[in-house]
């Protein structure tokens, strides 16, 4: 495969980019010219290469819409939203790093993606505030023009870093062109409420789906939205497939995809670091603060470590590594008394795995969801294990968006739309 930098984590956040050109998240001659302008490991040529592309971008949407251009203002707005969001991405956590342009950036995103949706032709995007405890989920549900009947509606979830804005380019565009209704939200730690407010990951996910099908519901009953509520899937990616999954045990969830989740996010962290210091620290015998000190040096060292370390730290609402190191054990689906979360799961469910991911490996992730499905009849439960990267062999399948939206889409449809009798 081509590589535009060494570093694993630039070229795989690059390509994250390019991947969505089909979708209009980029334009290859931007996306090229911006590369060019980046130095490998480096942040800021990260960011000021991309806040560029946006201004470009930008110019060009307001371009086409003083002249009436409708679709090329709609695809400049909805670019310009992608590298607004590249544009800060690189830039560190709220909690660390404290970098203004982090926030106002994401917001821009947000602003731009809105004036792109809004002249969506064959659908109509409805900005959503779903209340959730002390906090608003910035939403949207996306309703196809052309439906005569009531359509089934796909719940399209964001992940461990990406946006609402991001996933619409990534899935929820490839869901609408197939005549779906789709709903996409950002929730505790997640997106703005991650960057802006600082709400952390709830691992519990289906206690935030439960209260937006719940907001949903009333929104559809007291509309003429042709939505049947009766046949609702769930979809994520990477971490988002993880909560999917958590999602697909809500009895309202009649079919579930998950791509390239985690089964255990612990698995993250003893891919990491050495077997016998993990083994000394949870002994006690390494301190917290001395843990904290060693990832301090390790960021210092190497630029991916840093943003890692960071950025878990962001979504597990602590100051020290340790804690959010420790947090991640309660991202698993082995419950504390030693049985499946996965066997409350009575939807039809398709579950991928990526050969080439250097966050998930296959046969302690996808493979072992896959057996822990086993209640399912299996005819109810699909793996697909992807190898080169045209085939979807990266994780999240960046590089294969239309090849997993094609599979993705085409398992919805063969468990919801030819079976009109489901409740």
């Amino acid at each position: 495969m081509h590589r535009f930098f060494k570093s694993e984590f630039f070229n795989f956040e690059f390509l994250r980019i390019l991947s969505t050109a089909p979708y209009g998240g980029c334009e290859i001659g931007e996306a090229l010219h911006a590369v060019s302008q980046i130095r490998d490991g480096d942040p800021e040529s990260w960011s000021k290469a991309w806040d560029e592309a946006r201004v470009f971008a930008e110019e060009t949407a307001e371009s086409a819409q003083r002249v009436g251009d409708k679709h090329g203002a709609r695809a400049a707005f909805l670019r310009a939203s992608n590298y607004a969001r590249a544009s800060q991405y690189m830039l560190g956590s709220p909690m660390s790093a404290r970098d203004p342009r982090i926030i106002s950036r994401l917001e821009s995103s947000r602003e731009l993606f809105r004036k792109g949706v809004s002249l969506l032709e064959g659908a109509i995007a409805y900005p959503l505030t779903i209340p959730f405890e002390k906090a608003g989920l910035p939403a949207y549900l996306y309703i196809p023009n052309s439906i005569s009947a009531p359509c089934p509606l796909v719940v399209s979830l964001t992940g461990g870093d990406s946006t609402q804005e991001e996933i619409f380019l990534a899935c929820t565009s490839a869901g609408l062109a197939r005549g779906f209704a789709l709903l996409t939200f950002d929730g505790p730690g997640q997106g703005i409420l991650l960057k802006r407010d600082r709400l952390p990951l709830v691992a519990a996910y289906e206690e935030v789906l439960s209260v937006v099908l719940n907001h949903i519901e009333k929104i559809v009953a007291g509309s003429r939205h042709k939505i049947d509520l009766g046949r609702v899937a769930v979809v994520g990616h990477s971490l988002g497939a993880y909560f999917a999954l958590r999602s697909a045990a809500d009895p309202r969830i009649k079919a579930c995809v998950a791509i390239d989740p985690p089964y255990n996010m612990w698995t993250v962290v003893t891919s990491r670091l050495p077997g016998w210091f993990l083994k000394i620290w949870e002994a006690g015998y390494l301190t917290d603060t001395m843990f904290d000190c060693l990832i301090h040096v390790l960021s210092v060292l190497n630029f991916q470590t840093k943003w890692e370390a960071e950025h878990l730290r962001a979504i597990c609402g602590t100051e020290s590594s340790a804690k959010a190191f420790k947090n991640l054990k309660n991202f698993s689906f082995l419950l504390a008394d030693g049985n499946q979360y996965l066997d409350k799961i009575q939807c039809p469910v398709l579950v991928s795995g990526a050969a080439k991911s250097f966050y998930f490996e296959v046969h302690t992730n996808t493979e072992k969801i896959y057996k822990a499905l086993g209640s399912l009849d299996v005819a109810k439960r699909n793996i697909w294990i992807a190898e080169g990267v045209e085939m979807g062999g990266l994780q999240a399948k960046i590089g294969a968006f239309e090849l997993s939206n094609h599979r993705i889409f085409s398992f919805i449809d063969a468990h919801l739309r030819s079976r009109a009798d489901l409740v």
